[in-house]
């Protein structure tokens, strides 16, 4: 089996340009500040971990080969939040910092 590569972490960069009130997604669902995440100027720190585990080389070929393997788990974060301008931003596919 192929071994995976990969982090788990709890923090994702906030964009410098998302500012005013904020909604986030995970993975597409969406999410609450207080609930499951908190906002500070730098991050949105989650509760539970993110995952970024991508499968490595030999794990990809296992499965275009065989037909069988393991997936990749990666959490990504979208924002849609207001730009300094007063405009709709969206921020997509964030990924979290490793631990």
């Amino acid at each position: 089996m192929a071994r995976k590569q990969g982090y788990t972490g709890h923090r994702v960069p906030r964009p410098e340009d998302a500012v005013g009130s904020l909604v986030v997604y995970l993975n597409g669902h969406e999410v609450h500040e207080g609930v499951d995440f908190e906002l500070t100027d730098e991050h949105l720190v989650f509760r539970e971990p993110l995952h970024n585990m991508a499968t490595g080389f030999l794990g990809r070929l296992q499965m275009t080969t065989v037909g069988i393997g393991v997936y990749d788990k990666v959490d990504k974060v979208d924002i849609h939040a207001t730009a300094p301008d007063g405009g709709f931003r969206m921020f997509a596919e964030l990924k979290a910092i490793p631990d």
